[in-house]
């Protein structure tokens, strides 16, 4: 027969912890430590998945927000042909490139995506945000157009029909994204390159319908993704029409106890509607600190030793790194920014971009919309096919709100130029004395934080021959 005293310590009848005094009987929970405990792990469990579900959150956002402001069904094309406004709200959108994107569902089948010839640099992403293809210059096609097939989950397509470029998802919701780039100044040619996209269901080959166009310049929405329950109903519509992924199950048994299953209605209990609402507050709040705060939890994010300057981008673009599923590096991208490929954000010189941002001033202080600074950007910026420069706000990861209704510059504008090339920007309430076009207005009461961004970047970025000084207040 064992000791009756065996083990290290007998259970005791009160044990203190962080959230409260827990009560047992001969090693029992008694009834209100077990409803307690549930609480506890329900809501430590809501929180979590809450930070692993927001790429999908934000991109079934876009979706939702478009389709309701602007009637945007699958397979239709918004497109900023004459550039974002400022007052809508996107994560870390631009007002100085011709954006344009496609929500896809494969749930009816195959997908054919035709990408015109010529400066266009796009990308297919699941509702994962992870990266299925580059298309356009970074792409297969290389800038000469092509065909990509998108095969839905499970299609038995062996080989690539001629002609076409297979991609195989393992999710039905993707996204395509895609920028005109602007050549020589021509705006309106950038424009009639990205009306050339076509997209359309490969069942319909032989007589495609034409590709919708709805223009999202100057239409005022929210995307970004909510709180409260709709965060989780949102999260409940990608979950039922997607299949479950092996990676995800254990986020989904967490999701069980609190009513979100696959297969059946998400219909929260006051209970659990409690727990989630709770969760997405104390979510979200985790998700800023890891994002103004990515040095606490990622190694190597510095852009240029000794500065406050941060890659935009330290997360791979399927998420994956070589022991763990990278959960931190994704939420400090897709809480402020969307759409990820191998193109964007890659180390070397080429076709594609790379961002590079900043939340202290050289002091080390955030930002404040209420004072003045200075950024000098030094002579011939490292991208071969633009720069461009933007504030956005802190609270809402969108392009500043201001007087001037513009948060951006770039290489195609004209500025007052220092003797050895370099440019001075000021950021500030304020119109200063001199070099107007050098200003972008700030708003007091309100953070904000530069992003500069480098399309086509060449060597200079990465061997450390062109760096940005710090942010220097006035």
């Amino acid at each position: 027969m064992p000791d009756a005293n065996y083990g290290v310590t007998p259970y005791q009848n009160s044990v203190q912890s962080r959230v409260g005094s827990l009560r047992f009987e001969r090693g029992c929970p008694t009834p209100d430590t077990s409803r307690m405990l549930f609480d506890e792990m329900d809501f430590q469990r809501a929180v979590q998945a809450y930070l692993w579900a927001y790429p999908a959150v934000s991109f079934e956002s876009i979706r939702v927000a478009t389709k309701r402001d602007l009637g945007i069904e699958y397979g239709d094309m918004g497109i900023a042909d004459q550039f974002v406004d400022p007052k809508s709200i996107w994560l870390t959108a631009n007002d100085t490139t011709i954006y344009a994107f496609v929500n896809i569902d494969l749930s009816d089948g195959a997908v054919v995506v035709e990408i015109p010839p010529g400066a266009i640099v796009g990308l297919v992403d699941d509702f994962w945000q992870r990266s299925l293809a580059d298309v356009g210059l970074p792409g297969r096609d290389a800038g000469r157009g092509g065909r990509y097939l998108l095969l839905p989950p499970g299609d038995d397509v062996v080989e690539e029909p001629e002609g076409h470029f297979v991609l195989r998802a393992s999710m039905n919701n993707h996204n395509l994204l895609v920028r005109g780039i602007i050549v020589d100044g021509d705006i309106p040619d950038a424009v009639r390159r990205v009306q050339n996209v076509k997209v359309y269901a490969r069942a319909d080959r032989s007589e495609p319908r034409p590709t919708r166009f709805v223009s999202i310049s100057g239409a005022l929405m929210d995307t970004t993704p909510p709180g409260g329950i709709e965060y989780w109903r949102r999260l409940a519509a990608v979950i039922e029409r997607n299949p479950v992924q092996e990676h995800d199950r254990f986020f989904m048994a967490m999701l069980k106890p609190l009513g979100l299953e696959k297969g059946k209605p998400f219909e929260p209990d006051p209970r659990q509607a409690a727990i989630l609402e709770e969760a997405a507050v104390l979510g979200d709040a985790m998700a800023r600190n890891v994002m103004y705060e990515s040095s606490e939890r990622i190694e190597g994010g510095m852009a240029f030793a000794g500065t406050q300057w941060d890659w935009v981008i330290q997360v791979n673009p399927n998420h994956e790194s070589e022991h763990y599923c990278q959960l931190d590096e994704r939420l400090q991208y897709t809480y402020g920014a969307i759409y990820l490929s191998p193109a964007i954000g890659m180390r070397r010189p080429g076709p594609g971009a790379n961002y590079i941002q900043t939340f202290r001033d050289r002091d080390g202080d955030y930002f404040d919309g209420g004072k003045s600074y200075r950024l000098r950007l030094p002579a011939d910026p490292p991208a071969a096919a633009f720069w461009s420069l933007t504030l956005y706000d802190t609270i809402t990861r969108s392009m500043v709100q201001n007087g001037m209704n513009d948060a951006a510059r770039s290489g195609y504008d004209e500025f007052h130029t220092n003797a050895d090339g370099s440019i001075d920007f000021i950021f500030g309430p304020e119109r200063p004395a001199a070099t107007d076009a050098n200003w972008i207005e700030t708003v007091p009461g309100r953070g904000f934080y530069p992003m500069v961004r480098f399309y086509t970047p060449t060597a200079p970025l990465f061997d450390g021959s062109w760096t940005i000084s710090d942010v220097e207040r006035l």
